[in-house]
């Protein structure tokens, strides 16, 4: 349990860790509108390490929360295949930068906006599948309705943002963003409180 409680603080680490630094790219970058730019072009031009940075830190961040969770829960395949598909492709789309809108399209711009949806498609399912582990397990089952719930909202702001007029493209894009961080780092959380609450009791035996 100790092995899990370092991992759950790395995951939540890597959620902020990401929420600060695109935070702070739109100040630094204030040449990009939020309302019409996706998050992901600020992997171009100035401070593009930092938004690359940002990247692998959530995908750290939930390849670690799925290591987490599987040392702890008895979790369904379907499950684990979508989380561990949405880790893929969020690497996937950090390795491979998006184009600007201005410029030819080239084969690592055209790699990165498929792996953006199906990342973010598998993580909704996965956000449903996890609620309803979490319905079985004792420990966690205060968890599965909201992660239900997240799911749910989650496939909606998807659907809205792939409806949205360009003008607020951005914008969407970045309340789906949020709300999607906000499930990872909420699990995060009850990863560790699970894990820094065994550890406790164990010692208190000892």
């Amino acid at each position: 349990m100790k092995h899990t409680k370092t991992i759950a603080l790395i995951s939540l680490s890597g959620c902020i860790l990401f929420f600060v630094i695109v935070c702070s790219l739109h100040f630094l970058r204030p040449d990009k509108n939020m309302l019409t730019c996706f998050v992901s072009e600020y992997a171009v031009g100035n401070y593009s390490w930092l938004m690359t940075t940002a990247g692998y830190a959530l995908t750290s961040a939930a390849a670690l929360l799925l290591t987490g969770l599987l040392l702890n829960i008895k979790a369904s395949k379907k499950s684990s295949i979508t989380l561990g598909i949405f880790c893929v492709g969020f690497l996937l789309l950090s390795i491979f930068p998006t184009d600007v809108p201005v410029v030819p399209p080239t084969p690592h711009g055209l790699i990165h906006p498929l792996a953006a949806l199906i990342a973010l498609i598998s993580l909704a399912i996965s956000m449903i599948t996890w609620g309803f582990d979490f319905k079985k397990n004792e420990n966690w089952k205060s968890l599965a309705k909201p992660s239900i719930f997240f799911g749910v909202i989650s496939l909606v702001l998807f659907i809205v943002h792939f409806a949205s007029p360009i003008p607020l493209k951005g914008l969407t894009q970045r309340f789906l963003l949020a709300w999607d961080i906000s499930w990872l780092f909420l699990v995060s959380r009850k990863l560790y409180q699970e894990s820094a609450g065994v550890a406790t009791s164990t010692n208190a035996k000892q």
